[in-house]
């Protein structure tokens, strides 16, 4: 039988069980160590207890892994789980990052991305740090089972893999029969967008979207605005709305007017609080399903 017959609870609770079975055969040893996305080795010797969070994203995966109480300090653009605002703020990843606060701390885990020499700083100063972020919809799962061993929750990233992959197919099958129309998808004015094989461009197609990037283009491209233009989607999803580009702008720009999301009003000015669901890799991705799916199926609502 096919997985799309078995009843959408029941094969929600397979999934949660089956992700329970698996967790239960790991275990957490320490020392443990890994190699982040610089290449570098990273060995904790006991279970992390003072973490700085530098990435949303990474703040939003640990809360939801019942990790929040490890959280000393996050960066600037932390602001989800409302629990996490009362924590210090230690600025951004890049360039801005209040280094002496951070060591203060004293951390025994950072949390970084991958760009920008902010790991090399603070690994430098000997503090603990993993570089590195997810790109892709698969490198969300396999950050939230990295985590989960780095902080000895496996069984609660196992439970977190299975509840949010259960809840997106499910979202993902009530657009399964639908015409999906063509989507841009806009990062930024420039227009840089976002590919097929990107964790947003994989969002896009659970939703019933049709990407008007294609996959050699890459995972994030900066697009001719012809090209666009010439891919005339049926939708525009603007993220970069709360910095000011609107739906007026789009349509000054030159040859936009003839586009068919323009001429039938279907260009959506995302807010910055579901910018934030949307651009961030992590555990709110069935929600960002949804708000697309909203938008993509309106009927379906």
């Amino acid at each position: 039988m096919k997985l799309f017959f078995i009843p959408k609870p029941i094969r929600s609770l397979v999934i949660l069980l089956l992700a329970l079975l698996i967790s239960l055969t790991l275990a957490a040893n320490y020392p443990l160590t890994v190699t982040d996305e610089l290449g570098r080795e990273i060995t904790l010797t006991s279970e992390p207890q003072r973490i700085v969070s530098m990435v949303p994203s990474h703040t939003e995966t640990l809360c939801a892994l019942n990790a929040c109480e490890k959280l000393v300090a996050v960066d600037s653009f932390s602001n989800y789980p409302e629990e996490v605002l009362a924590l210090p703020n230690v600025g951004g990843n890049f360039g801005d990052a209040n280094i002496e606060v951070i060591v203060a701390l004293e951390p025994d885990l950072v949390l970084v991305s991958e760009y920008g020499n902010l790991a090399e700083t603070l690994a430098n100063l000997g503090l603990t740090v993993y570089a590195g972020s997810p790109q892709s919809y698969e490198d969300v799962f396999a950050q939230f089972d990295l985590f989960g061993r780095l902080l000895h929750r496996q069984t609660e990233a196992a439970v977190l893999t299975g509840r949010i992959r259960g809840e997106i197919e499910t979202l993902a099958a009530l657009a399964q029969e639908l015409p999906p129309p063509k989507v841009f998808y806009e990062l930024d004015a420039t227009p840089y967008s976002v590919g097929p094989n990107s964790f947003i461009g994989v969002l896009i197609a659970k939703a019933g979207g049709e990407n008007i990037v294609t996959e050699n283009m890459g995972d994030f491209p900066q697009l001719d605005p012809e090209f666009i233009v010439a891919a005339n989607p049926e939708l525009i999803f603007l993220a970069d709305a709360p910095y000011g580009e609107t739906a007026a702008s789009v349509k000054a720009r030159p040859g936009w007017a003839n586009i068919r999301a323009v001429q039938t009003g279907k260009i959506i000015e995302l807010s910055q609080e579901q910018v934030d669901v949307l651009n961030r890799p992590g555990p709110r991705m069935a929600e960002a399903v949804r708000l697309l799916l909203k938008s993509l199926h309106p009927q379906l609502f």
